[in-house]
């Protein structure tokens, strides 16, 4: 190991101590008014990113963003920025309104009516019906576990915990 002592480098510990290159304490004032602008901006920033996060619209959004689409197009065709624009009216993304866009537009090319409205229906898996007598019917020695319990009302233990979890039983 190899210990570096004041013997070898006496002229670098006379400028360090001149130069202050290692100063024991240092204080570092900033403007609060620079403060207060960065958290600003790192504001501004996270609200445009939370406002163009997905989500599925309703009939009566869409059909709105449809009619702002309408008042920013001239015969069929979309102004510069119209989607960014309403976008940003709606907060939704870009592409969603595109999409709505697209749809118009092929409503139109098939000599149909516009229809915007969502075409999602019955989409999902379908959830089990909880009959909550069969727990009831269930003595109460075999009630004890979730295990036990899972086993005499014939369902699988994550189900159970599951219906627990979000307060059915």
């Amino acid at each position: 190991m190899l210990l570096i002592s004041h013997t070898f480098f006496p002229d670098m510990i006379d400028d360090v101590h001149d130069y202050g290159v290692y100063a024991n304490a240092v204080d570092i004032v900033f403007d609060e008014e620079e403060l207060e602008d960065s958290d600003v901006e790192e504001d501004e920033h996270t609200n445009a990113n939370d406002s163009h996060k997905f989500r599925n619209l309703t009939d009566t959004e869409r059909q709105q963003i449809y009619e702002a689409l309408l008042e920013r197009s001239n015969r069929g065709k979309l102004k510069k920025n119209a989607t960014n624009v309403v976008a940003h009216m709606f907060q939704v993304s870009r592409y969603q309104v595109r999409r709505v866009w697209r749809r118009v537009k092929q409503c139109r090319a098939q000599g149909r009516p516009v229809d915007v409205r969502s075409r999602r229906k019955n989409c999902g898996r379908k959830r089990i019906q909880i009959d909550l007598s069969d727990v009831l019917r269930v003595p109460l020695h075999r009630r004890r576990t979730i295990r036990s319990l899972a086993n005499a009302i014939g369902v699988k233990k994550s189900t159970l915990h599951r219906w627990f979890k979000d307060g059915l039983l």
